[in-house]
């Protein structure tokens, strides 16, 4: 796996993006930490999520018919030095105390746009970088480097939020609406963020990519290129299958994870943010080993990948059952760890799997397809479920977690998951054979 580190291009490109990725993971335990500070609501913490991923959500599609048209490489460079403003604005009023939440739903929404481009670009520039037949290795570095960031990302904003740290508990009427000492640890959290996406965004200034396979425009519309990827896709009865499946995993999964289990763990422990960066570190330990071994061993056959898949996120959903009704930290970090290693190294394959089935003039879209599909009904679910969770934030978390091990479950044994067929009309027009 690590030859693919000699190549200069990919090497530079794999720093700058680990870099980058300890940064999302920075924001991603300090935004909802702001909101839940501010306004003391897992209602408000599922509207600002919401926020943020609806325009995502909106302009995705567009994002991955951009990434095809121009490249990966490009937009990434143009949205990394967009989210660092938005990040040096956010820290610059936190520092000065002028911070409120209509501030923070307009940051939201803004990193959302950028968000909606970022996405494709980053899961389509991979094959601009290595060899065909060291995809599946790229991949798994690519992988290896995100969940590096989940496990050291959320560890930095702890500390850096909360100043120190405790393992200890306190009862639900200790905690307080308002940002308190709080205040100035954030503003360095999403300082420290900013910087990552400034380093990230030099590093790519010294990448190198080659041409991927380009779409023969001739006065087609933006939206008729979207809709020949969706048709692909659409057409390949398992593709079909791992992307429906996908939305509904991800829609009772991202919102309790990044919603639910801050406020679970503000209410039963002392330094909340502590506990809930060591929970997901925890699975980003166990996503980094599993990365890892998706790049060292052989990759299961084609056919199998889907049902593999489901079969390992069945688990991920009951992780969140299993935290709701057994408390102790260290089990959420046990249950996470082993999702996490599971996640990580069915990802790996699917994408390659997906990489290597898509003709190249289709690869941003379709990969911007799949990010849409797993994180384009966030928005939706970032309400729904906040209100539940303001109504009972337990019960709310165990149906969650039901949701998913039964979509999930159905995925696993559904016939179509071994089915890869591409209906001739679809592969003349896709093609152009």
């Amino acid at each position: 796996m690590l030859q693919v580190l000699k190549d200069r291009n990919f090497r530079i490109f794999w720093i700058g993006e680990f870099i980058s990725v300890i940064g999302d993971h920075i924001s991603m335990l300090a935004f909802p930490w702001l909101v839940l500070q501010l306004t003391g609501s897992e209602f408000m913490m599922g509207l600002v999520f919401a926020a943020q991923g609806l325009p995502r959500a909106i302009l995705m599609l567009m994002g991955g018919a951009v990434v095809d048209r121009t490249s990966p490489r490009k937009v990434m460079l143009y949205t990394n030095v967009i989210r660092m403003g938005l990040m040096a604005l956010l820290a610059y009023l936190l520092f000065i105390g002028s911070v409120t939440i209509v501030i923070v739903f307009a940051i939201a929404l803004a990193f959302g746009v950028a968000d909606a481009f970022f996405y494709p670009a980053t899961t389509s520039i991979v094959p601009s970088l290595v060899k065909k037949d060291q995809l599946k290795e790229g991949n798994a570095l690519v992988q290896t480097t995100m969940w590096l960031g989940v496990i050291i990302g959320p560890l930095i904003a702890g500390f850096v939020i909360a100043g120190e740290a405790s393992l200890g508990t306190h009862s639900v009427a200790a905690h307080t609406i308002g940002l308190g000492d709080d205040q100035q640890g954030l503003a360095r959290a999403f300082a420290l963020d900013g910087l990552t996406f400034f380093a990230s965004a030099l590093t790519l200034l010294f990448v190198r990519t080659r041409n991927l396979e380009k779409e023969d425009e001739g006065g087609t519309s933006m939206l008729e290129e979207i809709k020949v990827a969706v048709r692909f896709v659409w057409s390949v009865p398992a593709f079909r299958l791992g992307f429906l499946g996908i939305a509904a995993l991800e829609f009772f999964f991202q919102a309790p994870i990044f919603v639910g289990l801050p406020a679970l763990a503000d209410l039963r422990f002392e330094e909340g943010a502590y506990i809930y960066g060591l929970q997901i570190a925890a699975y980003g330990s166990g996503a980094f080993l599993g990365a890892s071994s998706a790049g060292i061993f052989k990759a299961p056959r084609d056919e199998s990948v889907i049902r593999i898949m489901f079969s390992l996120f069945c688990f991920s959903g009951a992780t969140i059952a299993l935290i709701v009704l057994y408390p102790p930290y260290w089990w959420g970090m046990v249950v996470f760890f082993i999702a996490g290693s599971g996640d990580s190294w069915v990802w790996v394959h699917f994408t390659t799997l997906l990489q290597n089935r898509t003709p190249e003039k289709l690869l941003g879209r379709v990969m911007s397809l799949l990010m849409f599909m797993s994180v384009g009904l966030l928005p939706i679910a970032a309400v729904i479920m906040g209100t539940a969770f303001e109504i009972n934030l337990e019960g709310a978390l165990l149906v969650a977690s039901a949701a998913i091990m039964l979509a999930c479950g159905v995925g696993a044994f559904h016939p179509y998951a071994s089915r890869f067929s591409v209906p001739e009309g679809v592969k003349d027009e896709v093609t152009g054979v």
